[in-house]
């Protein structure tokens, strides 16, 4: 089973592991995905489709959908590395501990990583990115703040998980606060792709997604695992609990992903 450790907690050998494994995939097909596999689903399903049903943001199925797209890039590269133990860390963005450095994400000079890890020497390229750049680019704190943890303590006391419209206007829910407040504001704060629907190009999209789905197995556990709403029978244009999330196939269902300790990770 995969442990997954904040960044503060990963020893050289991990970080090293970590980057070589994204660099693998980035190159090499594992079940019919690469690297690039995981940015196009971003892209596809970052909206509404155009069958009207929306899949990975302003939606109910936000946290579920991230979940199994997490847990299938960590199977990918647990498989294209040859290490059952390889994790996805989490950054925890209210402490002062930066990804963004030379030994891990790649440092930044003047707003792109332009050598190092994740730069086009190493061998990291863009993919169908909207800024038109050679490298990754980040604008760390120019457009937003990182939340803070009295922040994270007042989404996480939110007691509704959520409620029609089921979009981004929903005032009391907690995914679409969590949504909001902390996902999409992390977003911002990195800037540069992170900000765009092609954030993925960025490895730090994990870090970021990997604490959103460690806030949500928190909340869970002290709310119950099967709070996702809304219900079966429920078609008007968002996922319910038993419908398949797109593009993962028959049986991947909020409901499947519900529990991580069967979906073969946990948290450190």
């Amino acid at each position: 089973m995969a442990v997954r450790k904040s960044i503060t907690a990963m020893t050289v050998a991990e970080k090293t592991a970590f980057t070589n494994a994204m660099r693998q995939l980035k190159t090499t097909s594992v079940n019919g995905r690469n690297y690039n596999w995981y940015i196009d689903q971003h892209v596809l399903y970052f909206s509404r489709t155009s069958d009207n049903i929306s899949h990975a943001h302003q939606s109910p199925s936000f946290f579920p959908w991230h979940r199994e797209y997490m847990r299938l890039l960590e199977l990918d590269l647990q498989t294209v590395s040859g290490n059952a133990n390889l994790f996805l860390p989490y950054w925890d963005w209210t402490g002062s501990a930066s990804p963004f450095t030379a030994d891990f994400l790649g440092a930044i000079t003047n707003g792109s990583v332009s050598s190092g890890n994740f730069s086009p020497s190493w061998g990291w390229s863009l993919y169908r990115s909207s800024i038109q750049t050679s490298f990754l680019q980040r604008r760390v704190g120019q457009s937003a703040s990182r939340p803070t943890a009295a922040t994270v303590t007042n989404i996480q006391s939110y007691q509704v998980y959520d409620q029609s419209p089921w979009n981004s206007t929903v005032s009391n829910s907690y995914r679409n606060r969590s949504e909001i407040e902390l996902h999409n504001r992390v977003h911002n704060y990195v800037g540069g792709h992170m900000a765009t629907r092609e954030a993925p190009n960025d490895p730090v999209f994990w870090l970021h997604h990997c604490n959103i789905d460690r806030l949500w197995w928190l909340w869970q556990s002290s709310r119950g695992i099967d709070t996702y709403q809304p219900r079966t029978g429920f078609t008007a244009g968002v996922v319910d609990n038993t419908e398949a999330m797109r593009p993962f196939g028959t049986g991947r269902t909020p409901s499947a992903v519900r529990d991580i300790t069967l979906l073969g990770y946990s948290y450190a």
